[in-house]
């Protein structure tokens, strides 16, 4: 039999595989989903983990139950190499395919800073940030340094803040990066000054236009000879790509896959897909930020294509919505408050991000505990 196979299973890989599901495609073709743990992550939420607001295990759900009712086959198993018509799997070896859907995701980036993978914690997991809250309510750390002030750093710094008035731990948390302003990529000078100013109202320290050159154990140095010390560094500096081999055209700048406009991977043949944080997705001069709906809807798209492709369809070509020219973010900042992001000139003071996760979140906790039962 045919087979289609997704490798990832965060929000892009459950999405493709409901698509190929509802698409009928399950029933024609072998479709294999290939997930480490055969668990899905909800990334977002991952802060409220670190602040004890959640706990790790409510933002993971077990698959089994999902899979089987799509009528696909859940292998625990990660994939290293991408050829033309197979896979190479970490633990099972060759597997082939007639088209495949890469939806792995990206990973942290430590961009060559010495030290860096090993004296930080890159705080991508749910247990990574369950450990860091059972660390600082053990009072095993009197202070935190995040290096990055993009979304994952000024979210984690709000709630690491809350979390030390709440409890009176007496943590000192600092927010340090290369740049002159929180968020500064957004290119949304409103943004950050409000992103500035929630942070200081918290008792952040803000260390902007501080390059860190290397991190040694409990310290980081700069660029310019200073240095911060730090019980616990927590690295959110930016992505990489997903660290899959694959022809040299088929990677992109940061190790992120380059696909073209229907979302094809360069060099492969035109039977394999890259969707989500996985992937470059360009719009003309534009490229999707690596946000949840980009990764969902990205996906939908890849199966449109997988099912025209199959049945002599026009394929359809991918149209981010959220890019760097016209960000649109929600930003949490502890409970209650947070900054709603509109293109380049407008921000909002608003805690509609942390309404909207949770709802969605309800969404996967129904979606995916209901096919358990």
């Amino acid at each position: 039999m045919p087979r289609i196979v997704v490798a990832g299973s965060g929000f892009a890989g459950v999405e493709a595989v409901a698509g190929l599901a509802s698409r009928g495609l399950c029933d024609k073709y072998e479709c294999l989903w290939i997930s480490p743990g055969k668990v899905m992550s909800f990334q977002p939420l991952i802060p409220l983990v670190a602040s004890g607001r959640l706990r790790a295990e409510d933002i993971v759900f077990r698959l089994e139950g999902f899979a089987r009712s799509l009528g696909a086959e859940l292998l625990d198993d990660r994939v290293t190499r991408i050829d033309k018509d197979k896979v190479v799997l970490e633990e099972n070896g060759d597997l082939g395919y007639d088209f495949l859907v890469v939806a792995t995701g990206a990973r942290p980036a430590f961009y060559g800073v010495p030290g860096a993978d090993t004296y930080t914690v890159p705080l991508y997991t749910p247990s990574e940030a369950q450990s860091l809250y059972e660390k600082l309510v053990r009072s095993e750390a009197s202070s935190v340094a995040i290096v990055g002030a993009g979304f994952v750093g000024v979210e984690l710094g709000a709630e690491l803040l809350w979390l030390n008035k709440e409890k009176e731990l007496g943590v000192d948390v600092a927010v340090i990066d290369m740049l002159s302003e929180p968020l500064q990529l957004l290119g949304n000078p409103a943004a950050s000054r409000l992103a500035r100013r929630i942070l200081g109202e918290m008792g952040a320290i803000l260390l902007m236009n501080h390059r860190v050159a290397r991190v040694e154990p409990g310290r980081l140095v700069f660029s310019n000879g200073d240095s911060v010390e730090a019980d616990i560094i927590v690295w959110s500096a930016g992505l990489q790509g997903p660290g899959i081999e694959a022809p040299r055209e088929a990677i992109g700048k940061g190790g992120f896959l380059e696909v073209d406009e229907y979302l094809r991977v360069k060099g492969l043949g035109g039977k394999v897909y890259a969707v989500g944080d996985s992937a470059i997705m360009r719009r003309n001069n534009c490229v999707a930020l690596k946000m949840a709906r980009e990764a969902i809807s990205s996906a939908r798209t890849a199966v449109a294509n997988i099912a025209a492709s199959i049945s002599g369809g026009e394929l359809r070509h991918y149209k981010p919505m959220i890019t760097n020219c016209f960000p649109l973010a929600g930003i949490s900042l502890g409970p209650g408050d947070g900054i709603l992001v509109i293109g380049k000139s407008i921000a909002l003071r608003s805690n509609l991000a942390e309404l909207y996760h949770k709802t969605v979140l309800k969404y996967y906790e129904k979606l995916l505990e209901r096919q358990e039962k």
